[in-house]
């Protein structure tokens, strides 16, 4: 199964997704967490995971993806490119800890460098050509907004996790996701983050996994600690299985 998390920059993306890592892996599923957010550095602090080379550095760099983008903008492309299955995956790309490993696709690291398009390339492609067993699991941690829907990066998902807060922008985007994911047939599922008393009863929408606002959760990142599931994590595992009739190893 592919899980792809969606939502507003700040909704808790990051943490939603190296959560439900932990969770599933814990369980016995093998799981690969995608960092596809050209930005956010902290997905490997969360995991308590070290940082290895990117996808992209791994394929040559930021200038080889955009030759690799062109080639397929030609018909030129070689799709057997990303015919990996999990063990095929280079392990210098890899970040593991038990079951559970995280890759990278690329990050913004210079002024000026251009736009991050190669790497949504990347993104989608990888997602493409992956080839999974019933017993493994990938998580997409996408960047903030839709540009992935753009990119063509959810095409090649089972089921859209869409995290939003209680705003009024983050519920409008959440809206415009759920919309996306309908025109691509993925199943969507809203998880409400950060929920104060008596919010829910305001929103516009129903969420499926309401979140309580933790302040822990800051003073836990800024010591730089690990995140733990918590049990609405279960919640939305359930969720999410129970949208694509699935059942566990």
């Amino acid at each position: 199964m592919k899980i792809l998390v969606s939502g507003k920059g700040g909704c808790g993306k990051s943490t939603i997704s190296a959560m439900l890592g932990k969770y599933l892996a814990e369980k016995g599923y093998r799981v690969l967490i995608i960092d596809a957010d050209e930005s956010n550095p902290g997905l490997y602090r969360m995991l308590g995971l070290p940082k290895v080379k990117t996808l992209a550095e791994h394929l040559g760099g930021k200038k080889r993806a955009k030759i690799l983008m062109a080639a397929e903008g030609k018909g030129e492309l070689d799709e057997e490119l990303f015919n990996w299955t999990l063990d095929d995956i280079p392990d210098e790309i890899l970040a593991k800890k038990g079951n559970l490993a995280v890759l990278t696709i690329g990050k913004i690291e210079e002024a000026e460098e251009g736009c991050a398009c190669p790497y949504g390339f990347l993104a989608r492609k990888l997602l493409e050509g992956i080839k999974l067993q019933e017993n493994e699991v990938i998580i997409v941690d996408t960047e903030a907004g839709i540009e992935h829907f753009g990119r063509g990066v959810d095409k090649h998902v089972d089921v859209v996790v869409d995290v939003a807060e209680p705003s009024l922008e983050s519920i409008e985007l959440s809206k415009k996701i759920a919309g996306l994911s309908e025109s691509l047939g993925l199943k969507h599922i809203l998880v409400l983050n950060k929920a104060l008393p008596g919010v829910e009863e305001k929103l516009p929408v129903k969420p499926d996994v309401i979140i309580p606002f933790d302040q822990s959760f800051i003073v836990d990142s800024l010591n730089g600690k690990e995140v733990e599931p918590i049990d609405q994590i279960e919640t939305l595992w359930k969720s999410i299985a129970g949208r694509i009739h699935l059942f566990s190893p």
